[in-house]
């Protein structure tokens, strides 16, 4: 447990080193963030995404329901007959197709306002002379900040040049 910790420690401090002392870089670091899946739903493709994951949610719910139930049974020491395994794997393998299949129309989906919002991001930092941006979201989800000012966050300022357009 001590050498994850001093391994974390060394972690933050060559980051922050590394922010805070670049003598190679002839221009300042200048980090934002950016909510990004907020700016992409917010573009006028935004709804059409929100609704395919909706849809997606529905028909898997069902699917995962039953495959849920069939293993809850195994775990709990049942043996499932030959058309239970049959029947498990049959829902398996529509789920997954299932998956495949909303995620391939949600990209495709979403893929018009994530050019919108790149575009948006590559003018911001062009404008503002920010040198990294971003995706709060993942960020977060990966542990990789500890802490942002908030006037760090760029969010409003994609919508709003989203709706400018």
């Amino acid at each position: 447990m001590k050498r994850l910790t001093v391994v974390g420690i060394a972690l933050v401090l060559a980051l922050a080193f590394a922010f805070t002392n670049l003598s190679a870089q002839s221009r300042q670091t200048k980090v934002v963030f950016v909510r990004a899946q907020a700016a992409i739903l917010s573009h006028p493709s935004g709804e059409r995404v929100q609704d395919l994951r909706q849809q997606a949610e529905a028909e898997l719910g069902e699917l995962l329901a039953s495959i849920q139930e069939l293993q809850g049974r195994v775990a709990a020491g049942q043996q499932l007959t030959a058309e239970e395994n049959e029947r498990y794997q049959a829902l398996v393998t529509s789920a997954q197709a299932i998956e495949e299949r909303y995620r391939q129309e949600i990209d495709a989906a979403a893929q018009p306002a994530v050019q919108a919002v790149n575009a948006i991001l590559a003018q911001l930092a062009e404008e503002n002379g920010y040198t990294v941006i971003l995706d709060a979201d993942k960020a977060r989800e990966l542990d990789l900040v500890v802490y942002a000012d908030t006037d760090l966050d760029i969010t409003q300022l994609v919508i709003d040049r989203l709706a400018a357009q």
